[in-house]
């Protein structure tokens, strides 16, 4: 595999940026109307599926920046979970409170109903299990991800938005409470919650340590995922929303949206080692980072 690239969704730009971020420069900005926000990279493919927010339609771009395909999805479609080894595509129903299994070019498989206004997702690390973060039911929906049967729910705090899996865990930014809620895989325990700065969007994981993205805060707070206790945190620009780790797991990148940049930290350091310009309000929700397949 080469180095890593970014792809960086400009909502107010209308446009995706893929991003080297070994030579620390944009490769490439593809138009996109209607507001693209949610991406999936597969670094296997090289193909990264990105929808725009205000239409639902996906797009699929290759590394460097060639549209590949397109599909009308709906309008209110918005968060987007890759599962590359079968094939799919879970897309949240922001409007009709769905989550809905699509093949890789956009047809549907299944659909179920979620708790209200679904706007994460995120799949577990052996692709059996899929979640929503419903935000404005504070909880987060299990389903199994080969037929969307219901699994489990569970509480969260304020409006969570984004989730990840990591560590047999899901993991959930509760936007209005400032905090991070914990849930287990495997039955959807409640393990514990983590403070963070104003606001969290995002969060990642590197150097065995998370990372949460403080929109309000202009910070990164850092935390234990093991003990979920809160640690340092790192000045970044305005409104920081989308962050991910890199390969190297040393680092992680995260979207900069009222300062238009692309900003790179040195996780074991936990310090600012780039930033690199983009378009007008870079969001990159989902998995947005990855090494390039060698050619």
């Amino acid at each position: 595999m080469a180095g890593d690239i970014a792809f960086v969704t400009s909502q107010n730009a209308g446009s995706v940026s893929i991003v080297d971020l070994d030579a620390g420069r944009v490769r490439a900005t593809v138009p996109i109307p209607g507001a693209p926000a949610p991406v999936a990279y597969d670094p296997a493919s090289g193909r990264a599926y990105v929808i725009a927010a205000e239409t639902g339609e996906l797009t699929v771009l290759d590394t460097q920046g060639t549209v590949l395909h397109r599909a009308a999805l709906g309008e209110g479609s918005f968060g987007l979970a890759l599962d590359a080894r079968a094939g799919r595509l879970f897309v949240a129903d922001w409007y009709s409170a769905r989550l809905r299994c699509l093949t890789l070019a956009g047809a549907e498989l299944w659909s179920v109903p979620t708790g209200r206004a679904p706007a994460g997702v995120a799949l577990s690390g052996d692709g059996q299990v899929v979640v929503t973060a419903d935000r404005d039911d504070d909880r987060l929906s299990a389903f199994d991800a080969a037929d969307g049967r219901a699994l489990w729910t569970a509480p969260t705090g304020s409006h969570p938005y984004a989730v990840v899996f990591h560590g047999g865990r899901f993991w959930t930014t509760d936007v209005q409470s400032n905090s991070l809620t914990v849930v287990a895989a495997d039955g959807g325990a409640v393990l514990g919650r983590v403070a963070t700065g104003d606001h969290p969007y995002g969060v990642a994981f590197a150097a065995d340590k998370g990372f949460v993205t403080d929109q309000y805060a202009a910070t990164v707070t850092v935390f234990d995922p093991v003990a979920l206790t809160p640690g340092g945190t790192i000045d970044v620009g305005d409104y920081p929303e989308g962050i991910a780790a890199l390969s190297d797991g040393r680092r992680v990148a995260l979207a900069n949206w009222d300062v238009d940049r692309l900003t790179i930290i040195d996780a074991v350091a936990e310090t600012v080692t780039a930033e690199i310009a983009v378009p007008s309000g870079p969001r990159s929700f989902g998995l947005f980072v990855g090494p390039e397949p060698t050619r």
